[in-house]
């Protein structure tokens, strides 16, 4: 049985792994991380540290995190990550994670490994966070309740002063000129159509596309697209923190800055859209109209 060796806390159990195959291959990996969160989760039951969940995606500053298991001891939660090899390669991992939390929080990275990761020389580190689609999921239906693209977390709170407004003018205009094909990368992870091509000005009407999906980390939003607004994203208001709100529309932000760098759009020369002047005017509203005594509560209400 081989003793796992690990940066935890000095009060937690020790792990023993019996049948561990040391190896990367694609079919091996599934089979050890299997056996490392089965014996993980006996091992601490026991200890009274609780298992929150496995296979976690966890939204950062530089986009997507996946992690392996989430486990909570008292009132703090950790993140731990499995190298079932200890070599280079996971130690440039390992030290790229713990870089990702020390610099955006949100993470408390703890790794098991065959072998002391942090006395091993890491290769050359290279981003861990994804940043190449939303990972999102339609849904059947959109939970109850009230959503929003943002609201007051406290009185006196102005939307054209907060992040998010910041995050919404950015990407109105990195997407000027081509919301119908930045649509169209959402419907396309959605599985909704194949190509791009098939979603085109004669697909719409007048009226506004909804789509309830799942965001990382299971939080219900709502997304909307009409010619006149664009592309709007409706957070869950009982469900979402402002962090993870903005955490989302960041990454919305880096898949569109990725996608024109790749379709080679980034110096095309374009004429401001009808939504982007809708959203340059609405600014200017709000800039006129928004004060502190008569402060908008929320901005692109939905109630289902």
């Amino acid at each position: 049985m081989l003793e796992l060796h690990t940066n935890a806390p000095a009060h937690w159990p020790r792990v023993r792994l019996e049948g561990l195959i040391p190896s990367n291959a694609p079919e091996v990996q599934t089979a050890n991380r299997l056996l490392f969160s089965t014996t993980i989760e006996t091992v601490f039951r026991r200890s009274g540290i609780q298992v929150l969940e496995a296979d976690v995606l966890r939204l950062t500053r530089e986009g997507v995190l996946e992690i392996p298991l989430r486990v909570r001891d008292g009132e703090l939660e950790y993140d731990l990550f499995f190298y079932p090899v200890a070599d280079e390669k996971s130690a440039a991992h390992y030290v790229a994670v713990y870089e990702l939390a020390q610099k955006w929080g949100r993470l408390r990275p703890i790794f098991y490994s065959t072998d002391d990761l942090l006395a091993i020389y890491p290769a050359e580190i290279e981003p861990v966070a994804r940043r190449d689609r939303l990972y999102i999921q339609a849904t059947l239906s959109a939970p109850r309740g009230q959503y929003a693209m943002w609201w007051a977390e406290r009185p006196g709170e102005l939307f054209h002063y907060s992040p998010t407004y910041d995050l919404f003018d950015r990407i109105y205009r990195e997407i000027n000129g081509l919301e119908m094909r930045a649509f169209a990368l959402i419907l396309l992870e959605l599985g909704m159509i194949r190509e791009e091509y098939e979603f085109t000005a004669s697909s719409l009407t007048d009226t506004t596309v909804e789509i309830p999906v799942e965001g990382p980390e299971g939080v219900p939003l709502i997304i909307t697209f009409s010619q006149h607004r664009g592309v709007r994203f409706h957070f869950h208001i009982e469900r979402t923190s402002a962090e993870y709100r903005d955490l989302f529309l960041n990454l919305f932000l880096l898949r569109l800055k990725t996608w024109r760098k790749e379709a080679e759009l980034a110096q095309l020369r374009r004429l401001d859209s009808p939504s982007y002047i809708w959203w340059r005017e609405l600014g200017k509203r709000l800039r006129m109209t928004d004060t502190g005594e008569q402060a908008i509560s929320a901005v692109g209400s939905i109630r289902r």
